[in-house]
């Protein structure tokens, strides 16, 4: 049984919910990906087909013989479909899920189905599990997965109960990283995780480039030229991580401005290059502008000697987007 982070109310609220038998039929578990919406469905789906549902605790006693086949993943009232991906669930495994759901449960007690990705349900596979969320058997129960409940039929929503899950708070992602066995996670990558855990292990696997971009950003604060023109070539020219420097450079750039707000002067030249990071992510990633020159110049606005003109004309100093696209 995986330890759960997080989402304690939601939780406590979905197994009073189990024990007193009040749970509806149809959920929607929404919120962003990865902060842990599937193994609460499957807590509650644990809980519900938990030969001591009534008295045991959240998410099943552990120990009957429901919950050692649910663990093993043989339980026979328990069916799960994920939609995501090349290999997503099709139709036919929809009405086969679905057959099996209409018949009575095997072990006496209830049925349980969770759709996993269920935002990436295509429009016929909708239809078909309309049908079963309108005339739902007795003792049987869908729970839908998914990051964007908008992508749903509003049919579909409206016979739902929804449940959001918000995103996981700093000291939550440290707890998951150190069940994953990553002992020491920074602040600065606990910030690039932006409440989902899912991006952990990559995020780990790119600490090398973190700790170049934040180095390139200090010699930038100092003026340096040459590395911020080397970097600046080096990272327009790598298109396969274009993306993920960028990001690095932006969460940079964040974080001094947050680490220097008593100071006006740094604050003038942070808040700045905040500004030209967010535009430079847009004008690369959106408008396929040169990746070269948009780093070269959000570098350059790192300059520390540049807080004067930032603080006597703010307003008057052009914007990223003016210099490269209107060619102020």
């Amino acid at each position: 049984m995986k330890s759960i982070i997080g989402h304690t109310q939601q939780r406590k609220e979905l197994a009073n919910l189990v024990r007193s038998d009040r749970l509806p039929s149809a959920l929607v578990f929404s919120g962003l990906h990865g902060i842990g919406k599937h193994l609460i469905a499957r807590e509650v789906a644990r809980q519900l087909l938990c030969e001591q549902r009534e008295d045991a605790p959240q998410g099943g006693c552990g120990t009957c013989r429901t919950c050692t086949l649910f663990e093993s993943g043989t339980h026979p009232d328990l069916i799960s479909l994920s939609f995501s991906g090349e290999r997503g669930a099709s139709v036919d495994d929809i009405r086969q899920a679905l057959e099996k759901m209409s018949l009575k449960p095997f072990m006496g007690g209830k049925k349980v189905a969770i759709l996993n990705d269920a935002d990436d349900i295509s429009i016929v596979g909708a239809n078909i599990i309309l049908k079963s969320l309108e005339e739902p058997r007795p003792d049987t129960y869908f729970i839908l997965v998914l990051a964007n409940p908008s992508r749903l039929p509003a049919t579909i929503l409206s016979r739902c109960q929804r449940f959001f899950f918000d995103r996981l708070s700093p000291d939550e992602i440290k707890e998951i990283s150190n069940l994953r066995g990553i002992q020491e996670i920074s602040e600065a990558l606990t910030l690039l995780a932006d409440g989902s855990a899912a991006s952990l292990d990559s995020l780990q696997a790119q600490s090398e480039m973190w700790e170049d971009v934040r180095a390139v950003v200090e010699r930038a604060w100092m003026g340096d030229q040459a590395i911020v023109a080397r970097a600046a070539q080096e990272w327009g020219a790598d298109k396969n991580q274009v993306k993920e420097r960028l990001t690095f450079l932006r969460t940079t750039i964040r974080q001094r401005l947050m680490a220097t707000s008593a100071d006006p002067s740094a604050t003038a030249v942070w808040a700045t290059a905040l500004q030209n990071a967010l535009d430079a992510e847009y004008l690369i990633l959106d408008r396929h502008v040169n990746p070269t020159l948009t780093i070269f110049k959000t570098l350059q606005s790192c300059n520390k000697a540049l807080a004067s003109t930032y603080q006597t004309t703010p307003r008057q100093h052009p914007t990223l987007g003016e210099l490269l696209i209107d060619g102020r």
